[in-house]
């Protein structure tokens, strides 16, 4: 069935057509974008993402074709974030397979922190004020920031590893990463519930 505005089921089908239209975004930095502006107190518009998301100059030689179809996949995914309701709902992470090495956990780590990164682009892309934070929205920033630290300290150390080197203790890798993504799915989910106060 793929993507429609009403239905969102294929991150693969959204990757591959972000590559054809010449994008160099990743989908983790597309949902943390999406995720950040939506839950901001001003929702940035379709057009306010473009320069984000295309280089102008990639954006140039897309086809006709290529443009309408990653528009509607990235309206899909907008749609479906957009109905995301954090006092109920799981967060949503984009479906991606790892490979059981040090480069698939570093590729996992830094896809996670390009996720947290968006979010606060998203964030700002949508006019947020330090005011507009609830107490419990500041104490998830600072959580957003701690896991963003813990992210940025095991990709140092998964970097000096040879990438091409079995995990020899993936346990303890999952067990790390599932860590960090609880935090990030709670403060995120956090921030956009002490942001609704202030929408305009």
């Amino acid at each position: 069935m793929g993507n429609t505005l009403t239905s969102y089921s294929d991150d693969n089908q959204t990757r591959e057509a972000l590559t054809k239209a010449g994008s160099e975004r990743t989908l983790h930095e597309i949902y943390g974008l999406f995720y950040g502006s939506i839950a901001a107190p001003d929702p940035a518009d379709s057009a306010e993402h473009v320069p984000v998301i295309f280089d102008d100059e990639d954006a140039a030689q897309v086809s006709e074709e290529d443009a309408e179809n990653v528009r509607n996949n990235l309206l899909s995914l907008w749609n479906f974030i957009s109905r995301w309701k954090p006092e109920k709902d799981p967060f949503y992470f984009p479906e991606q397979e790892y490979p059981a090495t040090y480069q698939g956990v570093l590729q996992h780590l830094t896809d996670d922190l390009a996720l947290v990164q968006y979010f606060i682009a998203g964030l700002n892309l949508g006019g947020t004020e330090t005011d507009d934070f609830s107490e419990d929205a500041v104490d998830a920033m600072h959580d957003l920031t701690e896991a963003s630290a813990r992210l940025e300290k095991n990709i140092a150390v998964c970097a000096a590893l040879d990438p091409a080197a079995t995990d020899d203790d993936p346990d303890s890798a999952a067990k790390m990463l599932d860590e960090i993504e609880d935090i990030i799915a709670d403060s995120i989910a956090r921030v956009t519930l002490g942001l609704k106060h202030a929408k305009r």
